[in-house]
């Protein structure tokens, strides 16, 4: 594979010869396509798309394969990713001592008592699917305080000196949203969730620009390959949230590599302070103009935490244990930044999963709309994970979005039933009845949580891997939340989403049709090129 960055002239281009899928229902498909720039000039047949362009334009021959929009990823972690990249990663451990083989060859590299993280464990693979503790990690690497994050990011595990590192104590007392779990005997497992990652993410030592800028481009090319033209990304800009102090450096940091981002990026900014977005909302950060690179949109809040830690807010308890899981924020505080947000007219990405979270944060919306009206306010539910019918209805009434993450199916639904029982797990992402609903579904990944892989996400979509099978959707209605309704969640959808004149050049071109590809057959759809404003910044090799 070759990519092709800023060197690239801009020209007049004519792209012809395949199956060209517009995503805009009043023209589904046309013969060709003509861009000047970063801009889609033309369109329709390819007699009329050159005589348009008059003359000087490259003619590019699709050799019958599909274009389509470049592809929305909705809802990720770009600096997180980064991090990733530099860490021990755990995601193929299958059980508890290759979590320790992994991390014991790691802490070779380290100095002693230099902390050591390990990222994206995901004890549901392990033939015995418990987290391993601190005695685990001690055993493992007695010389360095060591701290292991579960995928999802809502839970971790820290040895005997990390947990010292941290302050962390029989005596400390557990923060509101948070767990410090300890054993039948009353020992600390080294376990910790939510709020209480705080304590040892504070701890974490920021690698600095020169060793972010190289995996930045890592990052930003292995989504490009993936077909990814925009991100919907959350950025932190200070303490708090699932990462605690560790998420004021990440606005920082994005900063220092913003010149290696290929794609278009709107930015939900999480912070307690809703008024400091008015200092954020403008250069570098936001162009200040519909199709600008990068945008401000709004404020990323969260009100519970996931399946995999247990701590999803539930009406009932889960199926394998005694907890319900819990609010991570008070409601009452959580409206009040709602309402800051909603005031300075921008837009509310709320974190929730849990079906009594769902509830809350529908709730809380209808109040907010009730008290502050606002027309197209299009405030989003980030995951919306699990959704009974009466949630869904009051979401279309109320205009919010679905944010959701097709690929959590691909990674839950062989535990999904154990944890939740039977009947919980009709509704959980329950997508067709969303879609019956004429609730906006945007989708994306939660990169690094998730592979960035659209086309896996696609697959999810359209086969769920036969959980719930009944909530299946078209490959249409899929492509769509991943273009011109991830675009709509984003107020871009006249900039961006589908082919269209004056829409932003942003396209990919596909191995296959995706409308055409039978449901077995999906995960074989390939990416072979990414243009992004009118520039190839990804071309598959032969």
């Amino acid at each position: 594979m070759s990519f092709h960055l800023s060197n690239e002239i801009y020209k007049k281009k004519v792209y012809f010869n395949g199956q060209i899928i517009t995503m805009n229902d009043e023209q589904p498909v046309v013969e060709a396509v003509g861009t000047k720039g970063e801009k889609i000039v033309a369109m329709g047949r390819l007699e009329d798309v050159r005589k348009s362009l008059v003359e000087n334009y490259e003619l590019i021959d699709l050799n019958e394969k599909t274009m389509l929009p470049g592809f929305i990823d909705c809802h990720l972690h770009p600096i997180l990713f980064m991090f990733y990249h530099i860490n021990p990663d755990l995601s193929n451990a299958m059980s508890i001592e290759e979590v320790k083989s992994i991390m014991k060859e790691a802490s070779k590299n380290k100095k002693r008592n230099e902390l050591l993280m390990g990222l994206n464990l995901k004890e549901e693979n392990f033939e015995n699917p418990v987290l391993p503790t601190r005695w685990d990690l001690d055993d493992a690497c007695p010389d360095n305080p060591v701290f292991l994050v579960r995928y999802d990011g809502h839970i971790g595990v820290a040895n005997s000196k990390a947990l010292e590192l941290a302050g962390i104590d029989k005596n400390t007392e557990v923060p509101e949203g948070g767990e410090i779990r300890r054993d039948n005997k009353g020992e600390l497992t080294g376990i910790v969730s939510e709020q209480a990652l705080a304590f040892i993410f504070s701890k974490i030592s920021i690698p600095g620009k020169d060793e972010m800028s190289p995996v930045a481009d890592k990052v930003f090319k292995r989504y490009a390959e993936e077909g990814i033209t925009s991100l919907q990304a959350t950025i932190y800009s200070d303490e708090g949230g699932e990462f605690g102090e560790y998420g004021a450096i990440e606005l920082s940091l994005l900063k220092s590599i913003q010149d290696r981002v290929l794609q278009n990026l709107y930015i939900l900014i999480f912070t307690k302070r809703s008024k400091k977005l008015k200092r954020l909302k403008k250069p570098p950060l936001d162009g200040g103009k519909k199709d600008s690179k990068f945008k401000v949109g709004g404020v990323k809040l969260f009100l519970d935490g996931t399946f995999g830690a247990k701590t999803a807010c539930m009406h009932e308890n889960f199926s394998d244990s005694d907890g319900s899981g819990f609010c991570v924020v008070d409601e009452e505080e959580l409206y009040q930044q709602m309402k800051g947000v909603h005031e300075l007219g921008l837009q509310i990405g709320l974190h929730v999963i849990g079906d009594k979270g769902n509830r809350i944060a529908v709730d809380l919306f209808n109040r907010l709309l009730k008290e502050s009206p606002r027309d197209d306010h299009r405030h989003r539910l980030e995951h919306a994970s699990m959704l009974t019918d009466d949630v869904i209805k009051d979401m279309k009434k109320l205009g919010l979005i679905a944010s959701c993450q097709p690929p959590f199916i691909n990674s839950e639904y062989t535990w999904l039933e154990k944890r939740l029982g039977k009947e919980r797990c009709k509704y959980t992402y329950p997508m067709k009845s969303l879609v019956d609903a004429g609730v906006v579904i945007a989708s994306g990944s939660d990169c690094p949580v998730e592979d960035p892989s659209v086309i896996l996400g696609l697959h999810a979509l359209v086969t769920r891997n036969d959980f719930v099978p009944e909530q299946c959707i078209t490959m249409k209605d899929a492509l769509k939340t991943y273009t011109i309704d991830a675009a709509y969640a984003a107020f871009e959808e006249n900039v961006k989403g589908s082919i269209e004149i004056g829409k932003l050049a942003d396209l990919i071109i596909l191995n296959k049709n995706p409308l055409e590809v039978p449901k077995e057959k999906i995960k074989e759809i390939q990416v072979l090129q990414t243009i992004i404003r009118g520039k190839t910044v990804y071309k598959k090799e032969n």
